[in-house]
């Protein structure tokens, strides 16, 4: 099929989603299958290795994300929490120290703040997240402000990648139907997560490691998971002394979150007990939760006792792994009592994250020794990292999309098309409230993701370029300044 026919076939099926999206009522699977139908032209474009030119990029770009940056909210109600936070930075408070339920902050409740999810909660974002949410403000109190930042750093990854990455790169992410439309229809922040991931990865290939580290700390900054790049600048101690500090002080905020109403912060919540779409985590969780069981008494709760002096130091500090579960379903007065369900979730992410962190020392270490690529390592982080997450949003996929294309491979495009299932549970979700997610998805989803990766290895078809056509060295360089 020509180049031509393709792309009118992905416009149209934008142009279609744009429409869609502004009806009086929205079915987001029905959304979400009209993204999707975008891949049917995109798959051919993007495998195909073909570099579009820069103009038609960028006009096919702004007529397929018009209707979705003006389109009222849909599929995520995210953009709300984004409004309300920029709000209070513009007003001069602290987003950390409130929920957005809370009396202190009346005054500024607007149309836009019934809205709000999650309201009884803290912000969950960091400081460089509402720097934007701020900046966003002051263009304008509406959706489309937040929308249109993210569309300028998704033109920018494209830019970035068309002056850095292998042939074809730029087309590829520019008109990716998920990395578009999370940015144009969504507005996430993710965007510059992946745009700063990669230009801390393509440092550390050319060995500008204190510059790497600044990007890296850019990532920290909106989104935590940039924390796993500043290890792999372990050959400079100065630079990875710094990053350690540095992303240290970003994450003091987050630790302070609700501190004015003396409640438990969003990353709190987040990192407790929040979780969906998961697929590998889900796998850990059932095999602790069947190691727990036969400790577990007949009411369904476990007794910790070993453990009741250390918990009791940790009550109602940011440690107290009770602190989230307040709505569990028996009140519980013995800080070494959990319910099952509980204590399989806590430990579950324990282990992941201590697997992810013993990982990432892991490859500090082979990046030391110059056994690996610091770019192929903070690629494989990040795609543990996707793949272990209790929780899964389609946007996720931004922080490493961008990377994968600069490396010239192919395996998160094949997730981006399967993570837009993840939004089928949105349908009962606004109609009658109620959360429930096809069997086994996120598993199924993922098993083929590791298939898919595992291939690589073995395929090298799978690859966009070899890796000697993306050198490792300073003979090119690879960095997006």
């Amino acid at each position: 099929m020509r180049p031509s026919t393709l792309l009118a076939a992905w416009c149209l099926a934008f142009v279609g989603a744009g429409v869609y999206a502004h009806a009086d009522v929205v079915v987001p699977s029905t959304l979400a299958s009209l993204l999707l139908l975008a891949f049917v032209p995109y798959a051919p474009l993007a495998l195909a290795g073909r570099e579009l030119p820069w103009r038609v990029v960028l006009g096919l770009v702004a007529v397929a994300a018009l209707g979705l940056v003006i389109a009222p909210v849909a599929l995520s109600d995210d953009l709300y929490r984004f409004l309300w936070d920029g709000r209070v930075t513009v007003h001069g408070l602290d987003p950390y120290a409130y929920p957005p339920s809370h009396p202190a902050l009346a005054f500024l409740r607007d149309a836009h703040h019934a809205h709000v999810n999650h309201a009884d909660i803290p912000t969950i974002y960091p400081p460089g997240a509402q720097l934007l949410f701020a900046l966003a403000q002051l263009l304008g109190h509406g959706p489309s402000s937040p929308r249109l930042l993210a569309l300028a750093a998704h033109v920018t990854v494209g830019w970035v990648l068309r002056r850095r990455g292998p042939v074809g790169a730029s087309t590829a992410w520019m008109l990716n139907p998920l990395a578009l439309s999370e940015s144009a229809l969504g507005g996430h922040v993710d965007v510059f997560v992946g745009l700063a991931v990669l230009a801390a990865a393509l440092d550390l290939r050319v060995g500008r490691r204190l510059r790497a580290v600044v990007f890296a700390l850019a990532a920290v900054a909106v989104k935590l998971v940039g924390a796993l790049l500043i290890p792999l600048a372990v050959r400079d101690r100065r630079a990875l002394a710094l990053g350690v500090v540095l992303g240290a002080c970003l994450v003091v905020p987050l630790s302070r979150a609700g501190h004015g109403a003396d409640e438990v912060g969003g990353f709190g919540h987040y990192a407790r007990r929040w979780g969906g779409n998961a697929g590998g985590y889900l796998v850990v969780e059932g095999f602790v939760t069947a190691g727990l069981e036969p400790f577990t008494e007949r009411d369904g709760r476990l007794q910790l006792t070993f453990a009741r002096p250390l918990l009791r130091s940790l009550r109602r500090g940011p440690l107290d792994p009770h602190a989230a579960f307040a709505t569990e379903k028996k009140p519980i007065g013995d800080v070494a009592t959990f319910e099952l369900n509980v204590a399989a979730s806590l430990l579950s992410r324990a282990l992941v994250a201590l697997a992810v962190l013993a990982l990432a020392l892991l490859l500090a270490r082979r990046v030391g020794r110059g056994r690996v690529d610091p770019a192929d390592a903070a690629r494989t982080l990040l795609l543990v990292v996707l793949l272990l997450a209790p929780q899964l949003h389609p946007w996720y996929l931004l922080w490493l999309l961008p990377l994968e294309l600069a490396l010239g491979r192919r395996v998160v495009l094949l997730w981006t098309a399967l993570a837009l299932g993840a939004y089928a549970p949105l349908d009962a979700w606004w109609s009658v409230r109620e959360w429930s997610e096809p069997f086994a998805f996120g598993v199924w989803q993922q098993l083929v993701v590791v298939v898919a990766w595992v291939s690589e290895a073995w395929a090298p078809r799978w690859r966009h370029t070899s890796d000697t056509d993306v050198p490792t060295d300073s003979s090119r360089e690879l960095s997006p300044t």
